[in-house]
Protein backbone atom coordinates (compact mmCIF):
# COMPACT_ATOMS: atom_id res chain seq x y z
CA UNK A 1 0.00 0.00 0.00
CA UNK A 2 1.46 3.75 -1.12
CA UNK A 3 0.78 6.86 -1.52
CA UNK A 4 2.32 10.28 -2.25
CA UNK A 5 3.40 12.59 0.66
CA UNK A 6 3.14 12.22 4.08
CA UNK A 7 1.86 8.36 5.44
CA UNK A 8 -1.50 7.33 5.86
CA UNK A 9 -2.83 4.69 8.13
CA UNK A 10 -4.53 2.41 6.02
CA UNK A 11 -7.45 -0.19 7.36
CA UNK A 12 -8.45 -3.02 5.05
CA UNK A 13 -11.92 -5.05 6.37
CA UNK A 14 -12.89 -7.74 4.45
CA UNK A 15 -16.95 -7.31 3.06
CA UNK A 16 -17.28 -11.14 4.39
CA UNK A 17 -16.31 -10.16 8.07
CA UNK A 18 -14.46 -13.89 8.15
CA UNK A 19 -10.90 -12.02 8.32
CA UNK A 20 -9.67 -9.79 11.32
CA UNK A 21 -9.15 -5.85 10.37
CA UNK A 22 -5.77 -5.44 8.67
CA UNK A 23 -3.62 -2.21 9.53
CA UNK A 24 -0.82 -0.48 8.25
CA UNK A 25 0.96 2.98 7.90
CA UNK A 26 2.29 3.64 4.31
CA UNK A 27 4.55 2.33 3.04
CA UNK A 28 3.92 -1.02 3.98
CA UNK A 29 3.18 -4.53 2.61
CA UNK A 30 0.08 -5.85 3.89
CA UNK A 31 -1.09 -9.50 2.41
CA UNK A 32 -4.88 -9.81 1.52
CA UNK A 33 -6.31 -12.63 0.14
CA UNK A 34 -8.51 -12.39 -2.74
CA UNK A 35 -11.33 -10.56 -2.25
CA UNK A 36 -13.65 -7.69 -1.71
CA UNK A 37 -12.53 -5.19 1.07
CA UNK A 38 -13.67 -1.65 2.76
CA UNK A 39 -10.75 0.49 3.20
CA UNK A 40 -10.50 3.81 5.39
CA UNK A 41 -7.42 6.24 5.03
CA UNK A 42 -6.57 7.87 7.93
CA UNK A 43 -10.24 6.70 9.52
CA UNK A 44 -11.73 8.28 6.94
CA UNK A 45 -13.97 5.13 4.59
CA UNK A 46 -13.24 5.09 0.73
CA UNK A 47 -16.83 4.95 -1.14
CA UNK A 48 -16.30 2.44 -3.20
CA UNK A 49 -15.29 -1.35 -1.82
CA UNK A 50 -11.61 -2.19 -3.64
CA UNK A 51 -11.86 -6.22 -5.61
CA UNK A 52 -8.22 -7.72 -4.69
CA UNK A 53 -7.94 -10.61 -7.70
CA UNK A 54 -4.42 -10.59 -8.17
CA UNK A 55 -0.93 -9.67 -6.51
CA UNK A 56 -0.61 -5.41 -7.23
CA UNK A 57 -0.37 -2.17 -4.99
CA UNK A 58 -2.99 -0.08 -3.02
CA UNK A 59 -2.40 3.29 -3.84
CA UNK A 60 -4.36 5.78 -1.52
CA UNK A 61 -5.11 9.76 -1.59
CA UNK A 62 -6.44 11.17 1.49
CA UNK A 63 -8.04 14.69 0.95
CA UNK A 64 -7.70 17.27 3.72
CA UNK A 65 -10.14 19.87 4.24
CA UNK A 66 -9.31 21.37 7.45
CA UNK A 67 -8.46 24.91 6.30
CA UNK A 68 -12.03 24.85 4.63
CA UNK A 69 -13.91 23.65 8.24
CA UNK A 70 -11.30 26.14 9.85
CA UNK A 71 -12.28 28.92 7.46
CA UNK A 72 -15.99 28.06 7.98
CA UNK A 73 -16.18 28.27 11.72
CA UNK A 74 -14.10 31.64 11.62
CA UNK A 75 -17.01 32.87 9.13
CA UNK A 76 -19.41 31.76 11.63
CA UNK A 77 -18.20 33.23 14.79
CA UNK A 78 -16.98 36.24 13.41
CA UNK A 79 -20.74 36.74 11.86
CA UNK A 80 -22.20 35.58 15.00
CA UNK A 81 -20.38 38.17 16.69
CA UNK A 82 -21.40 40.99 14.40
CA UNK A 83 -24.60 40.09 14.14
CA UNK A 84 -25.28 39.67 17.39
CA UNK A 85 -23.73 43.04 17.90
CA UNK A 86 -26.92 44.93 15.33
CA UNK A 87 -29.33 42.99 16.91
CA UNK A 88 -28.48 44.34 20.63
CA UNK A 89 -28.05 47.49 19.16
CA UNK A 90 -32.10 47.31 17.67
CA UNK A 91 -32.96 45.64 21.20
CA UNK A 92 -31.06 48.54 23.13
CA UNK A 93 -33.36 51.16 21.15
CA UNK A 94 -31.44 51.58 17.42
CA UNK A 95 -33.22 52.00 14.37
CA UNK A 96 -34.90 49.41 13.38
CA UNK A 97 -32.91 48.34 10.43
CA UNK A 98 -30.29 47.25 12.74
CA UNK A 99 -32.45 44.01 12.90
CA UNK A 100 -32.62 44.11 9.84
CA UNK A 101 -28.66 43.99 9.18
CA UNK A 102 -28.26 41.42 11.86
CA UNK A 103 -30.29 38.84 10.77
CA UNK A 104 -28.72 39.46 7.20
CA UNK A 105 -24.77 38.80 8.60
CA UNK A 106 -26.26 35.75 10.78
CA UNK A 107 -28.25 34.27 7.53
CA UNK A 108 -25.14 35.08 5.37
CA UNK A 109 -22.20 33.46 7.57
CA UNK A 110 -24.67 30.64 8.32
CA UNK A 111 -25.30 29.90 4.50
CA UNK A 112 -21.58 30.57 4.13
CA UNK A 113 -20.86 27.75 7.05
CA UNK A 114 -22.99 25.23 5.64
CA UNK A 115 -21.89 25.67 1.91
CA UNK A 116 -17.77 25.72 2.84
CA UNK A 117 -18.05 22.92 5.48
CA UNK A 118 -16.93 19.92 4.01
CA UNK A 119 -15.23 16.11 5.59
CA UNK A 120 -12.57 15.01 4.49
CA UNK A 121 -12.38 12.52 1.68
CA UNK A 122 -10.27 9.04 0.56
CA UNK A 123 -9.95 7.17 -2.60
CA UNK A 124 -7.78 4.11 -3.37
CA UNK A 125 -6.60 2.77 -6.51
CA UNK A 126 -5.40 -0.71 -7.37
CA UNK A 127 -2.37 -1.31 -9.72
CA UNK A 128 -1.72 -5.14 -10.86
CA UNK A 129 2.18 -4.17 -10.88
CA UNK A 130 4.94 -4.12 -7.74
CA UNK A 131 5.40 -0.87 -6.80
CA UNK A 132 8.80 0.70 -7.67
CA UNK A 133 10.94 0.54 -4.21
CA UNK A 134 10.11 -3.46 -4.19
CA UNK A 135 10.96 -4.40 -7.73
CA UNK A 136 13.36 -7.43 -8.61
CA UNK A 137 14.18 -8.00 -4.99
CA UNK A 138 14.62 -11.65 -3.48
CA UNK A 139 11.78 -12.89 -2.24
CA UNK A 140 11.69 -13.30 1.92
CA UNK A 141 14.28 -15.92 3.26
CA UNK A 142 12.54 -18.21 5.42
CA UNK A 143 13.21 -18.76 9.06
CA UNK A 144 14.17 -21.25 11.25
CA UNK A 145 15.23 -21.91 14.55
CA UNK A 146 14.77 -19.29 17.39
CA UNK A 147 13.37 -15.87 16.35
CA UNK A 148 15.51 -13.42 18.20
CA UNK A 149 17.56 -10.55 17.68
CA UNK A 150 21.24 -9.72 19.55
CA UNK A 151 22.09 -6.48 19.90
CA UNK A 152 25.67 -5.77 19.94
CA UNK A 153 26.44 -3.22 21.68
CA UNK A 154 29.87 -0.83 21.45
CA UNK A 155 32.16 -0.63 24.69
CA UNK A 156 31.38 2.01 27.18
CA UNK A 157 33.57 5.01 25.64
CA UNK A 158 33.55 4.10 22.34
CA UNK A 159 30.98 6.26 20.91
CA UNK A 160 30.56 9.95 21.74
CA UNK A 161 27.34 10.18 23.58
CA UNK A 162 25.55 13.23 25.36
CA UNK A 163 25.93 16.57 24.97
CA UNK A 164 29.28 18.47 25.74
CA UNK A 165 30.40 22.13 25.91
CA UNK A 166 33.90 23.40 24.79
CA UNK A 167 34.90 26.64 25.92
CA UNK A 168 37.65 28.80 24.88
CA UNK A 169 39.27 32.23 26.15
Amino acid sequence: MRNEGSPLTYSAQSESGHESTTWCISPCDAQLAPGDYRLKLNGVKVDDTLTLRRAGTVRGEYHSRAGTRSAAWLSLNIGGIIGGVFLTVGVAGGAKYNYYIGAGVLAATTAIFFITYRTDRATVSFAPELPPDVRNMPDPAATSGARHASLDRPSLGSTARGLGFRVSF
